[in-house]
């Protein structure tokens, strides 16, 4: 021992390692990859709502339209060419219809028989001098058809079968 008393050594701290982190970091990166997927999941659903949300703004654009001028002609033109427009964001192929293969298509997609039934008429007024429209019906038939049309399931792939359709070997 020293005369001067024991030797003292001042305190080592070991080096400061960044693995593994304090918990507080878990917990943030925890925080920002939930917030990055509720965003993609917020961007993904309002992209596949686009069509429709635009849809139902040319429905509304239609119907003050002919609030305005109360013109049939106009009217049955103008939501035919939005069905057709719409018909083909759902099948390429449908815009192309015609008779009994176009009304098939609509009453497909359509989900009830007011909506069916203003769609024939729609159809059937396209063809007349004077068409006899009941407009509210019309513009409420479009809406439905619209929201069915485009917000439909993505239809499954023939030979895929699904886990309650599996037969155990």
């Amino acid at each position: 021992m020293n005369a001067e008393g024991p030797v003292l050594r001042d305190i080592h701290l070991p080096p400061a390692a960044w693995w593994p982190p304090a918990p507080g970091w878990w917990l943030l990166a925890l925080f920002v990859v939930a917030l990055a997927a509720g965003v993609a999941w917020w961007l993904w659903r309002r992209a596949r709502k686009g069509p429709l949300r635009a849809a139902l703004r040319e429905v509304d654009a239609i119907e003050s339209a002919y609030a305005v001028n109360h013109d049939a002609m106009r009217l049955a033109d103008a939501c035919s060419r939005l069905l057709r427009r719409v018909a083909r964001r759902v099948d390429p192929a449908a815009a192309s219809r015609a008779g009994a293969t176009w009304r098939e298509f609509l009453h497909r997609h359509a989900r009830d028989t007011a909506t069916r039934r203003a769609l024939d008429d729609l159809d059937d007024a396209r063809f007349r001098a004077d068409p006899n429209l009941d407009a509210p019906a019309l513009f409420a038939a479009l809406r439905t058809w619209c929201r069915a049309a485009l917000c439909r399931p993505a239809p499954r792939r023939r030979g895929s079968t699904s886990a309650m359709q599996r037969v155990p070997p």
